[in-house]
């Protein structure tokens, strides 16, 4: 389980106060999640990542809520962009290592009321914990799409149609239903690809967020021989939906060497994510203020801090474009603590 504290703070060595937040730390954009982007978030048993969805849960609540809670709100808005007046989203989280009452007591301790978020709607929770949920995908995957022609007709398939079902019962959840269902699941497999247009910075409305995406996909019973087709195809089928980003948790020690190679759950994960986000602990172990290393690898420029032009940089590679020649990197020591989360920028 991850430890969430009350609140995120950081610290810069170069200002040597306190008045930069966490994002601002990792050198992430701040406010709701960019939509059409996916954050991977992996840790380990030594340092969990859990804090840092909680984070990256809360802040998308708020973008849902009353839209971006970030310093580029006002920006937006002179902007007339369309996400600084857009319709309240909604956060689906797909819950598969730990319960919702979890996560409401660690949102409560960062300042959300997820009980009010839960009443409004505002949040909805997949529960693989518990079998109602898991009974529900069953039955979607026992109907799911009979009458769509090729479907169920050969192995890889019949493996997927459990991930098909589970991303149908968060699409329902997230009220971001598309035409046809049948055809929005990306099937890698089957060569089925859906590209999605984005516009520079608009917020999703609507985020999942997975706790961990692997643990989600085995609750639902996808064999381990598809389970790379499947973690490809829910993400991308999810990131295809209407103004839909994605946060995507998972356990490098527990998904072994072999997931991130060619092939790999993990490797298919990390193709997909825009930013990852790798929460590990110390090499010389942790200090008494410093219990880990956060790394930040950003792959596309969607989830880029944008900085002020007081430093002459836009902070981007071309915000929502691929970038295969330059990967970005940024790290920051972080500590735990009741009182909160500490983040010091290293590079």
């Amino acid at each position: 389980a991850g430890r969430a504290p009350p609140a995120c703070r950081a610290d810069s060595p170069a200002r040597g106060s306190s008045d930069m937040d966490l994002d601002e730390a990792l050198d992430i954009r701040s406010g709701g999640m960019p939509r059409g982007a996916a954050v991977l978030v992996t840790d380990e048993v030594d340092a969990s990542g859990g804090w840092l969805i909680s984070h990256l849960l809360r802040r998308a609540l708020v973008s849902a809520a009353a839209g971006s809670d970030d310093a580029d709100a006002s920006r937006r808005a002179q902007a007339g962009s369309a996400s600084a007046s857009r319709p309240p989203g909604r956060v689906c989280l797909i819950a598969a290592e730990q319960p919702a009452s979890h996560y409401t007591r660690t949102l409560a301790k960062l300042g959300r009321d997820a009980r009010a978020d839960l009443a409004s709607g505002r949040l909805v929770v997949v529960d693989l914990l518990s079998p109602s949920p898991l009974d529900a995908i069953a039955a979607a995957d026992a109907g799911e799409d009979e009458e769509e022609p090729g479907f169920q007709n050969s192995e890889i398939d019949r493996d997927l149609a459990p991930a098909r079902a589970l991303f149908q019962t968060i699409a329902r959840a997230l009220d971001a239903l598309p035409p046809k269902l049948g055809s929005a699941f990306v099937n890698a497999e089957t060569g089925t690809e859906t590209e999605t247009e984005t516009e520079d910075g608009d917020d999703a409305r609507f985020v999942a967020v997975f706790d961990d995406v692997h643990a989600a996909l085995e609750s639902v019973r996808v064999p381990a021989r598809s389970m790379s087709a499947a973690v490809d195809g829910l993400c991308r089928s999810l990131i295809a939906l209407t103004e839909t980003a994605v946060v995507a948790g998972a356990h490098l020690d527990a998904a072994g060497v072999s997931a991130s190679y060619p092939g790999g759950w993990l490797f298919a994960l990390d193709a997909v994510a825009d930013t990852r986000l790798d929460v590990a602990a110390l090499k010389t172990g942790a200090a008494r203020d410093v219990h880990g290393r956060v790394r930040v690898t950003h792959r596309t420029g969607r989830f880029v801090r944008v900085r002020s032009s007081e430093n002459g940089s836009s902070g981007a590679f071309g915000r929502g474009e691929k970038d295969t020649t330059i990967r970005k990197r940024a790290s920051a020591k972080f500590g735990l603590a009741e009182t909160g989360a500490r983040a010091t920028r290293e590079s």
